[in-house]
């Protein structure tokens, strides 16, 4: 398993199946704090200036030499330059529709240090990437910017299942859904890569969680510890989430519990005072989210995740 530190229900379609009422992030916010439009479009262009800085870095760093050295054809680098063009036009698009709203780059540091790190890291990213996008389209009550946003993210997933199953001989996919982020959620992710901005950028209406680590050589089944800060005594869950999937899991006094068997691919865990996935909200997780990874071959069961 791989870690790092660092949601309208829909009526039943027949007696086949139905999708997920109770997911948490599901839920709109309807107060009076809401994030806007604008602000939502400064949130995607955070993440898309961060993804364009990575591509941009990590392929001036590594030649062509440096991925046949690594083991890759030279397909992999430039389809990877193809992606960074991608992320570029991404910036360029939200800068034009936020005009004088944009907010600027930011100075980043990503942990990458060869080809196949940089390459594992940017599946995480990308995949984070579609969460963001997942979570935050409950927002956005433009259409065209909604559709807007439905076209990146759509790129997004074909950007990170490519790289997870082309390039990483995996799987290209977690379930049969992608897991939707709160905006809180990714930008605790993001903000492990962001070390400052400009003071001119406009405050976005987010907060980092604590950070969240957990066993790095877990895998779905074992028994894994949760490492973050706590300065409470109320008991603590860790609530998985994976595709529109969600599970409560309550943690020993020593920060021990058992990862749910049935995940598969990239999933998140955060740890709340909650002690159900439809009762956390933003005041009462603790740390988190983790990204949990548990790669799957082509010849295993594939359901969501439940």
């Amino acid at each position: 398993m791989k870690s790092a530190t660092a949601f309208a229900a829909l009526a039943a379609l027949g007696a086949v199946s139905a999708m997920p009422t109770t997911y948490p992030l599901m839920k709109k916010a309807m107060a009076a704090d809401a994030p806007t439009t604008t602000q939502v479009l400064q949130y995607a262009l955070t993440l898309e200036n961060l993804e364009k800085k990575f591509y941009a870095d990590a392929l001036a760093q590594f030649d062509e030499a440096a991925f046949e050295a690594a083991g890759y054809p030279n397909w992999v680098r430039g389809r990877l330059s193809q992606i960074a063009g991608h992320e570029s036009d991404h910036v360029s698009l939200l800068s034009g529709a936020l005009g004088n709203d944009s907010v600027a780059p930011c100075e980043y540091s990503f942990p990458y240090t060869d080809v196949k790190s940089f390459i594992s890291l940017a599946t995480t990213i990308e995949n984070v990437g579609v969460s963001a996008y997942a979570g935050a389209a409950q927002y956005i009550d433009d259409a065209s910017y909604l559709t807007v946003a439905a076209t990146i993210l759509s790129t997004e997933a074909r950007h990170q299942a490519w790289e997870s199953s082309a390039v990483g001989g995996s799987n290209p996919w977690g379930s049969a859904y992608d897991t939707p982020l709160s905006l809180n959620m990714v930008y605790t992710i993001a903000s492990a890569f962001i070390t400052s901005c400009p003071d001119s950028n406009a405050a976005l209406p987010v907060k980092a969680y604590p950070a969240l680590t957990v066993d790095n050589g877990a895998n779905a089944g074992d028994d894994a510890s949760f490492v973050f800060e706590d300065s409470h005594t109320a008991t603590n869950y860790a609530i998985f989430y994976s595709g529109l999937g969600s599970k409560s899991v309550q943690l020993s006094q020593d920060n021990v519990a058992t990862i749910p068997s049935n995940l598969q691919g990239y999933s998140y865990v955060v740890i709340s005072t909650a002690s159900a996935a439809a009762d956390v909200t933003p005041d009462n997780i603790v740390a988190g989210p983790a990204i949990l990874n548990f790669p799957f071959n082509a010849w295993t069961e594939n359901p969501p995740f439940q």
